[in-house]
């Protein structure tokens, strides 16, 4: 019987967050079945230009900021 992984299970694989009992399964899956190859390969690229993100607040988010720190009367 083959096992249907969710988008969540591959999601956790690829945060190296998906328990040990279910790893191997996947693993094998991998190899196996190149839809579900392709669609951890696409979650793998997302990840990875996910952490090339540095977010940081933009210039009027701060200005904002700084202005009510200077109306503010302690």
């Amino acid at each position: 019987m083959t096992k249907t992984f969710t988008h969540n299970e591959l999601i956790q694989y690829v945060y190296n967050e998906l328990p040990a009992e279910q790893t191997t399964p996947l693993e094998k899956a991998l190899k196996s079945d190149h839809s579900l190859a392709g669609t951890c390969a696409e979650l793998l690229a997302a990840k990875r230009n996910l952490d090339k993100l540095r977010p940081e607040p933009s210039v009027s988010c701060i200005n904002n900021i700084l202005m009510y720190s200077r109306n503010f009367n302690l």
